[in-house]
């Protein structure tokens, strides 16, 4: 992938405008040019029309060829007649009536010849009308044209210095006036380093964001907003994580060091008699266990929603529940768990349902209060199998109603009890793998599983639970 390319903006658009410019300034310059040798030349033909009208007058009047010619004839004009009977009066030969200067070649050199005399023809360039007379006679009349390129010339001569002087007036007017447009692009470049130097939060904020500058000026902003949300995450995301490294290893450790504790214990006493070696040897055990369920805990956690493999199978969701119920009740002996519902069959794989359950009740149970009682609701909620899990504590504070599914986050309620603090997330995980999902609504947890075994998204109509 190349880079961006990155020309000078200033210069791109100074000489961009400049060329744009010098085209109109030298068009003009040609237009005008082009303008004046069009109403010379139209002034020309009218003085030759002019003349040819003074000849007929003269005609008219009875004057004579010569008196024709020469009335007609005058400075830079030549004319001449021919008569009806072939004569001809004057001649078209056009003479200098100012003589042009010497010629005097460069670096000193000697002059020239010196310029003819005015009874010396001269070639020029002319214009040659002619016009018919009412008698039967031709009229020519020439006019030396030499004056147009002339003026042409004198024009170019004056032109040119004064295109030249408004580029370069141009050229310095656009240097200032784009400096001045990019200032808000320099003023990104210096917020852009100040926030690279530790000044988070500094935004552009501009005041249009219907213009150029301003579109980029929110895109940055936008981009700031995105990238300082995503460090600040990731930030969070590391607290949580050392945080739950601190509480996994606290709570490895105390199943480690019960284990290590009865292992010393028993290799002390060896002599110690039966009882005691089955008690210290049962404690090894569930300490293994405990420490043994926290690993497998953590696993699940690491792997997504689509890694999880499900054996999905018809079952009835309150049987699940009523199981799970009893095994509140045997391994918690004085604990209230109350089932109601109806049964609701789904298609759904058992042991991970049950997971689901165990997690939900064993936290409502931890955190509820001493004496109270849990309620397992289940029914069915159109295409979904639903279960409530309710219980008498406190409501969580609506800051922590999605915080406590998130990966890897205990409440610092939580931390003073026992357990990982991963059920939460291992009971959403398995539900979303199931299509459904886990909530809290302010009350109690909600379970939803779709019941023919497919997320209600791919049913026509079904959204997925939220």
């Amino acid at each position: 992938m190349t880079g961006l390319r990155t020309p000078s903006l200033r210069r791109r658009l100074v000489l961009s405008v400049m060329a744009v410019v010098l085209a109109l300034l030298v068009g003009i310059a040609v237009a005008a040019t082009l303008l004046l040798r069009h109403q010379l030349e139209a002034s020309a033909g009218d003085s030759l029309a002019g003349r040819a009208q003074t000849a007929q007058r003269l005609l008219d009047n009875g004057a004579d060829a010569a008196e024709i010619v020469s009335a007609t004839q005058g400075e830079n004009v030549a004319a001449q007649l021919v008569t009806t009977d072939g004569r001809v009066v004057g001649d078209l030969t056009l003479r200098a009536t100012t003589p042009p200067p010497a010629l005097r070649p460069p670096n000193g050199g000697p002059p020239g010849p010196p310029p003819p005399g005015d009874d010396v023809p001269r070639t020029v360039a002319t214009r040659v009308s002619t016009t018919t007379l009412s008698d039967g006679s031709v009229l020519t009349v020439a006019v030396d044209a030499s004056g147009i390129a002339a003026v042409q010339r004198q024009l170019l001569l004056v032109l040119i210095p004064l295109v030249t002087i408004a580029a370069l007036v141009a050229a310095a007017l656009l240097t200032v006036v784009v400096g001045a447009s990019l200032k808000p692009l320099r003023g990104m470049t210096s917020l852009a380093r100040s926030i690279t130097r530790g000044r988070r939060g500094e935004r552009l904020s501009p005041t249009r964001t219907d213009t150029e500058l301003g579109e980029t000026a929110l895109a940055f902003d936008e981009m700031l907003d995105e990238l300082e949300g995503a460090e600040a995450r990731e930030r969070a995301e590391a607290e949580r994580t050392r945080r739950f490294v601190d509480d996994a290893a606290h709570d490895l450790r105390t199943p480690v060091a019960g284990m290590s504790a009865a292992a010393e214990t028993l290799l002390r006493a060896s002599d110690a008699d039966r009882e005691t070696r089955e008690r210290l040897l049962t404690a090894m055990i569930r300490e293994s266990r405990r420490a043994s369920a926290l690993i497998d805990d953590l696993l699940t956690v690491a792997r997504s929603a689509d890694e999880v493999t499900l054996d999905r199978r018809p079952h009835d969701v309150l049987e699940i529940a009523r199981a799970d119920a009893e095994r509140v009740r045997i391994g918690r002996p004085g604990t209230t768990v109350v089932v109601t519902g109806q049964p609701t069959t789904a298609r759904i794989d058992a042991p991970r349902v049950a997971r689901i359950l165990a997690n939900l009740t064993d936290n409502a149970v931890r955190y509820g209060p001493p004496g109270g009682a849990v309620t397992v609701t289940v029914d069915r909620d159109g295409p979904d199998a639903r279960i409530r899990v309710h219980d008498d504590g406190p409501p969580l504070d609506d800051a922590h109603r999605e915080r406590i599914f998130d990966r890897l986050v205990r409440l610092e309620s939580a931390r003073s009890t026992a357990g990982s603090g991963l059920g939460l997330t291992i009971a959403r995980r398995f539900a979303r793998a199931h299509g459904g999902d886990v909530r809290y609504d302010g009350s109690a947890f909600v379970v939803t599983l779709p019941i023919d075994g497919r997320p209600s998204d791919d049913r026509p109509g079904g959204e997925r639970p939220a």
